[in-house]
């Protein structure tokens, strides 16, 4: 029979995660077994497990004699992340317009609904969050194959982490939920050509603007030689320390 238990590895691994891509645990922070290990309550072994496999994912870097340290958003990567990201998203909706589903349809409708309410009350990091699940909704059959589900949710992570921190105006919201229901219309249509276009560019134009607003820059050491472009993000997040006292609350 087989356990329902999951992994404390895999446990470790996905809270870890989960902090680094809200920027809970901000970038460039160095990480410690011993302290993820109290944050995500398990031993250092599964954290050393989970640690391991963010640095094979290229969540965290090795520093000798120091840990990890979380990577610095490399907006130089964000074109062909978010070209794959597309790519894949462009397939999805033409597979959508050749074959309709009416089921498909409403949800995408609702998640767009939920975008607007979430524009009313200004929350821009839930709107990207909730964006995020409009198009894994959109992608949806790759979720049944653990290569392309897997490989998909890592590139949307990654651009998640850079959407933070700079987060879209009011105007580019609404602009966003417009774009999804005119997406939304041509794959009812049948039209698998502008369903296609419409998603290619629907999701370009967001790294199109990060690369607009990128500034030169490294917060950590060896700034000349990493090339790396780094935004400052336009207020304080929760940082590793605030993050475990939030956990031993009461």
């Amino acid at each position: 029979m087989k356990s329902n238990t999951v992994p404390l590895s895999h446990s470790a691994y996905l809270s870890i995660r989960s902090a680094i891509v809200s920027l809970a645990i901000e970038p460039g922070s160095f990480l410690l077994d011993r302290d993820i290990a109290d944050l995500v309550g398990a031993s250092r072994t599964p954290v050393r497990e989970a640690l391991a496999r963010l640095e094979v994912e290229g969540w965290l870097e090795s520093v000798p004699r120091k840990g990890y340290r979380v990577r610095l958003i490399d907006f130089g990567e964000l074109p062909e992340v978010s070209e794959m990201i597309a790519s894949l998203e462009a397939a999805a909706a033409t597979r959508l317009a050749k074959v309709p589903n009416a089921m498909v349809f409403s949800v995408l409708r609702e998640v767009n609904e939920q975008l607007v309410t979430v524009v009313e009350h200004g929350n821009p990091d839930e709107f990207i969050l909730l964006d995020d699940r409009f198009h894994r909704v959109l992608l949806g059959e790759a979720a049944h194959y653990p290569l392309s589900g897997g490989v998909y949710s890592l590139l949307v992570d990654q651009l998640h982490r850079a959407r933070l921190m700079l987060p879209p105006t009011v105007a580019e919201e609404d602009h966003h939920i417009n774009e999804h229901r005119l997406l939304i219309l041509s794959m009812e249509l049948g039209d698998s050509q502008a369903a296609s276009l419409l998603s290619r560019s629907h999701r370009m134009r967001i790294v199109e603007r990060l690369s607009q607003l990128m500034v030169p820059g490294r917060e950590a050491e060896n700034v000349a030689s990493s090339g790396q472009l780094v935004v400052p993000r336009p207020k304080p997040r929760m940082s590793l320390r605030r993050l475990r006292e939030t956990r031993q609350e009461p």
